[in-house]
């Protein structure tokens, strides 16, 4: 098996505009890695801009492309026009919101569709999960049918395997028409997308104001997935996809399709950049909390926190993609990307380099506080579920409180009248502390709201997935790819990786979102040409579609 599998191949990829996806496109991009072949972008117009032209602000100015501007500088337009095209479509629609003329032209010539995107809001409005995670999904499933090359990789996440601990193994808890859930509840997954379906247009029926509505969606969604042992509507959206997925695939001769479970995706350890992330992900709120006066970290020691980085995540997609479409490709592939099996980093060692990290940095802060007081302070593991500490709450509302005091501060009421000519410096002051205080008891209430979310897999769980077919991909690839292709993730140093990558990367590119602020960008490099469209195809008299037969 080679990655030169890629060669001459035409991709859809959807999901380009988030992290990971960026990150898949800029790598084949960067290693060229499709040449003679073309790799077709889904995107959905925003904000007045159509897709093209929304990819086209991407590739100008994100640094995920950062190295591609500086390689090709002006050229770097009219060399995407010889690898890349734009679609216009949206996932959340039916045939991927594709029109029919694109959508024949696609069928005349993709040998694959790799499907990046998803909606990773642990909470989301259910009808939302599975218009974007079940129903994407099968759309992409049903293109890739279609069309010439019969394959799939669909990204999905380690955490379909819900509440459970011990190894979690690469493979679907499928069973001929029934599939087996997280806590052992037999059901149809046909029938449990009917179902949850029915649950939300009942409650909407129920309740006319559309706040009240989606706020009883996600509180009935929830209860749906628990009971059946799904934390929440996220791993319980993308379970049904894969299941979906799974079962509607057995129906079509030739069709093959990779199914690739990444855990925690972090920072980048290399590619497009050291420490390059986006968003608030994961570990930027337990990494914040390490920073600030509040210590006490609501988790488990020696349960895995299984982090991957970005690029890793990349090169296990790559090689599954080149296993995909290697003659003698399985019917159906599983492959976990973690490192919690043979790599194993532990909440207790996070909190030990996250301390040492900020002590470091406050030695050199001219800060009195962080000088001062911060780097003295040490974490404290605090043996209590996220949902039970009153602390986050109490600090939040004490905040509050003090935020309310001085926004409201007013001279000529708070002050005696000796003072008053002075108090107008003195109020533009408080005013200025209050919006402060406002945006750190946002953070604190965002920050407790996360590590509830996250409990399921800080405190109560400790899976362990297995990642035997990814390194065993790995391998298998020629001695002069697996430096450049090869997944390494037995390779990580932690230590190295925490504080000289991880914690960096968070600083710069995701605990500005939880200030309020925004991450840096890159000067803009706007393409001197545009990016291509696709061309559609006109409708023939014979259909040209390339659908299997049902076994």
């Amino acid at each position: 098996m080679s990655v030169r599998e890629l060669a001459g191949k035409n991709l859809l990829v959807t999901g380009v505009t988030g992290f990971l996806g960026k990150v898949f496109v800029a790598f084949v991009l960067e290693h060229d890695l499709l040449r003679g072949g073309r790799m077709t972008l889904l995107s959905r117009g925003k904000r007045g801009k159509d897709g093209a032209a929304r990819l086209g602000e991407l590739f100008a100015r994100s640094p995920a492309f950062r190295r591609l501007r500086a390689r090709h500088g002006a050229d770097l337009g009219a060399w995407l026009a010889e690898r890349i095209d734009v679609v216009e479509g949206d996932v959340r629609e039916p045939g991927l919101g594709i029109e029919a003329g694109q959508r024949r032209a696609l069928v005349e010539r993709l040998d694959a569709v790799v499907h990046v995107a998803g909606l990773t809001d642990f909470a989301p409005d259910p009808t939302e999960a599975l218009a974007v995670n079940v129903h994407g999904a099968l759309g992409a499933a049903e293109l890739a049918q279609a069309c010439r090359g019969k394959r799939l990789l669909h990204v999905s996440t380690c955490f379909v395997a819900g509440g459970v601990d011990g190894e979690v193994p690469e493979a679907l808890p499928l069973g001929g028409d029934t599939a087996t859930s997280p806590n052992g509840t037999v059901f149809s997954p046909e029938t449990e997308l009917l179902a949850v379906e029915s649950l939300c247009r009942g409650v909407t029926e129920r309740h006319p104001d559309p706040v009240e509505a989606r706020k009883a969606r996600i509180e009935a969604g929830t209860l749906r997935a628990r009971a059946l042992g799904w934390p929440n509507l996220y791993t319980y959206s993308k379970a049904l996809a894969e299941l979906l997925v799974a079962r509607r695939g057995e129906k079509v001769r030739g069709f093959r399709a990779a199914i690739v479970r990444p855990a925690i995706v972090e920072c980048a350890r290399s590619f497009p950049l050291p420490g390059w992330n986006e968003g608030v992900n994961t570990a930027a709120p337990l990494v914040w909390l390490t920073g600030t006066l509040h210590r006490r970290m609501p988790f488990r020691p020696e349960h895995v926190f299984d982090v991957i980085p970005v690029d890793e995540v990349v090169k296990g997609m790559l090689v599954s993609l080149a296993a995909l479409l290697a003659p003698g490709a399985a019917p159906l592939d599983v492959v976990q990307l973690a490192t919690g099996d043979h790599n194993p980093l532990t909440f207790g060692r996070v909190l030990d380099l996250t301390a040492l990290a900020r002590r470091r940095q406050y030695a050199r802060s001219s800060d009195p506080l962080e000088r001062m007081v911060l780097q003295h302070l040490d974490s404290v593991i605090h043996d209590v579920p996220p949902e039970a500490d009153p602390v986050l709450p109490a600090l939040r509302t004490g905040t509050r409180a003090l935020r309310d005091a001085l926004v409201g501060f007013d001279p000529a009421l708070h002050l005696p009248r000796s003072l008053r000519e002075a108090g107008g410096k003195l109020a533009r002051a408080a005013h200025k502390a209050g919006k402060e205080l406002g945006q750190a008891a946002r953070t604190l209430g965002q920050v407790d709201e996360m590590l509830k979310a996250y409990q399921p897999f800080v405190f109560d769980h400790d899976p362990r997935f297995a990642t035997r077919r990814a390194r065993a991909l790995a391998a298998a690839l020629p001695e002069d790819e697996r430096e450049r292709f090869g997944l390494d993730t037995s390779g990580i140093d932690w230590r190295r990786y925490w504080m000289d990558v991880q914690i960096p990367g968070l600083d710069t590119w995701s605990l500005p979102a939880l200030r309020g602020e925004r991450p840096p960008e890159d000067d803009p490099q706007p393409l001197q040409r545009p990016l291509v469209r696709l061309a559609p195809v006109e409708r023939a008299e014979a259909p040209l579609e390339h659908a299997g037969e049902a076994e």
